[in-house]
């Protein structure tokens, strides 16, 4: 029996030398995709990645927020989105999982606090945000200085994917 690895949110993915991790699965002109940061892809000087066994490339970066969509043509699993809001939330990708609290949010940011001594690494951008269950936004950056980080909104991923 060949077993077949399925794409989630939570998996890492490398793009040139650098990478980063898969914040959402969510339908997509018909077919699934994978959500990430677009800063990576800017930063690795490629639009192309390799997540799991397969290779592609990213379709759609919308001009508005930091996000990327890249087709997934294997097996996946979607994912449930929610809607942010304050209180306790986790960072949860497929290395490790951080407890942090979400103290602000709009429709397209949520604003994370990140416990002291325990901050998120180089290639942990794009980390789903998870609140009872559900992701509810994607690690964008953080503030290595007041232990602060900054999250696209499922909402915002949602809208996005709509174009």
């Amino acid at each position: 029996m060949v077993l077949r690895a399925v794409i989630k949110s939570g998996e890492f993915f490398l793009s040139g030398s650098t990478g980063g991790v898969i914040g959402a699965v969510v339908p997509w002109r018909g077919a699934y995709a994978g959500v990430a940061p677009a800063h990576i892809f800017h930063y690795s000087g490629t639009n192309s990645l390799r997540v799991g066994s397969q290779n592609c490339k990213i379709a759609f970066i919308p001009g508005d927020a930091d996000i990327a969509f890249f087709p997934i043509m294997t097996a996946c699993k979607p994912t449930e989105l929610g809607k942010p809001h304050l209180g306790e939330a986790c960072l949860e990708n497929a290395a490790r999982k951080r407890s942090c609290r979400i103290s602000d949010v709009s429709w397209s940011i949520a604003y994370v606090v990140l416990p002291l001594g325990d901050l998120p690494r180089p290639g942990d951008s794009g980390t789903p945000l998870v609140q009872e269950g559900k992701v509810v936004g994607m690690l964008l950056s953080f503030n290595m200085h007041t232990y602060k980080g900054i999250a696209i909104s499922a909402e915002m991923i949602a809208e996005a994917a709509k174009r």
